[in-house]
């Protein structure tokens, strides 16, 4: 078992390329999905910071609510 922690809410090292906004935003719905590996997971996470991912998820969390409202107002008319 490794004994390195993951450092998911430490800054990006200065040697690794930040992730862009799609980038960011194809890590979260891959995560929902669950399609990533552990080791691409821990990758991405090296090079984000975890208060971005956390905001980005929380937005995320709030547009799936409300597409599912709106399917269930839509199917209920």
């Amino acid at each position: 078992m490794n004994n390195k922690t993951p450092r998911y809410f430490e800054q990006p090292d200065e040697s690794e390329a930040p992730l862009g906004f799609w980038s960011m935003l194809l890590l979260v719905l891959s995560t929902h999905l669950g399609v990533r590996t552990r080791k691409q997971r821990e990758d991405d996470f090296k090079r984000v910071n975890g208060l971005h991912i956390f905001i980005a998820g929380i937005l995320y969390f709030i547009v799936i609510i409300v597409a599912l409202v709106c399917l269930i107002r839509y199917i209920t008319l």
